[in-house]
Parts: structure tokens; sequence; C-alpha cells
């Protein structure tokens, strides 16, 4: 049997959302686009395909809520869609241009002991985090995405991902290690640059 963790609030209106209710499917828009359009931007880079692919998965896991099984979190279930839809567009654009013959460890990461990092405002900080985090592999990036701003656990992302456990930690570790290395770049030349 598998056990999750509820969230009784999210269940009513999950519920109301199956019942087609629009207080339901607008909570569980509002819960979810920002991660779903960080994830779709990952993947095509390109903001208004990351826009459409959001647009058409929250339609897609809309038209079969009713086929939504709650053996996983509902946002595993849709991140799963955004993923695969992602995928799917980029697939098709490169089907697309060949066409037109143009070529184509569960360890919290703790930057706080880093004073340059401690310096900066929080509106800062999350500048570089992004600058940083954008330097990643795109796979690195999901999964780190994931795991920290989505708060996913390494077996959601493992289920999203379609990637076995080993390799979501192997990530998450390899993506943590760059992001304190891109970090720690980006902040001495900051810090350089103002000196």
């Amino acid at each position: 049997m598998i056990f999750r963790k509820t969230n009784h609030r999210e269940d009513a209106f999950l519920e109301q959302a199956i019942r087609g209710e629009r207080a339901g499917l607008e909570y569980l828009v509002g819960a979810y686009k920002d991660l779903a359009y960080t994830v779709a931007f990952r993947i095509v880079m390109n903001k208004e395909d990351a826009e459409e692919v959001v647009q058409d998965s929250f339609l897609r896991a809309f038209a079969s809520l009713e086929k939504f099984k709650r053996a996983s979190k509902f946002s595993t279930w849709l991140f799963r869609i955004v993923y695969n839809t992602a995928l799917t567009k980029v697939k098709d654009k490169k089907i697309q241009l060949s066409q037109l013959g143009n070529p184509l460890d569960d360890n919290a990461f703790d930057i706080s002991d880093h004073t340059e990092y401690d310096l900066l405002k929080k509106g800062e900080r999350e500048k570089f985090v992004s600058l940083a985090l954008n330097r990643l592999s795109e796979e690195d990036h999901l999964v780190v995405s994931y795991f920290y701003i989505g708060e996913k656990s390494i077996s959601e992302i493992s289920e999203i991902m379609g990637l076995k456990r080993s390799a979501i930690k192997m990530r998450l570790l390899r993506g943590r290690k760059q992001l304190e290395a891109e970090l720690k770049i980006l902040l001495d030349t900051e810090i350089k640059d103002l000196l």
C-alpha cells in the first residue's frame, strides 16, 4: 500500500476541480503555475513556448482529472505532464527545423557559510542563485529546482522525470556541487567589480 502525506485543503480543491468547479481549478493553477513555467522554460528555452507548454499541460491534466489515481501527489502527476509536454515541444521543434534544413544524497545544500553570499540582500541572493542555476545542465537544473524550489522528494522527482532514484541522487549531488562552484565564481566576480 502506498502512503503519502495528505494536504486536506488541496484535496478539497482537487475534488472541486474533478467536479469541474472553477474554485478548484483556479487553486491548482495558482499553486503550480510558477514551478510548471520554470520547468517548461528550462526545457524549451523560450518564453512563448514555455507558456504554451504550461497551458497545454494544465488543459491535459484537467481533461484527465478523473483518471488521476492519487498514488502520488497531484503536483507530481502534473509536473510529469509538464515535463513530457515540454520534451514533446522540443522534439517537434527540432523536426520542424530539420525539415527547413537547419541543424540545430539528500543532504541540504548550504551556502550560508559563504560570507559574500551573506552580505547580499534577499533579492540579490535570488538573482545570483538564478544565474548559477542557469549555468547547470538542463537535467541538473530541473532536479535541483524540483528538490529545492518545488520541495519534491527524490521519489517524486524520479517519477516525474522517469529516471531511477539513484540517477536523481547523483544529479542532485552533482547539481549542488556545480551550483556552489558557480555561485563562488559569480560572487567573486561581483565582489571584485564592487571594489
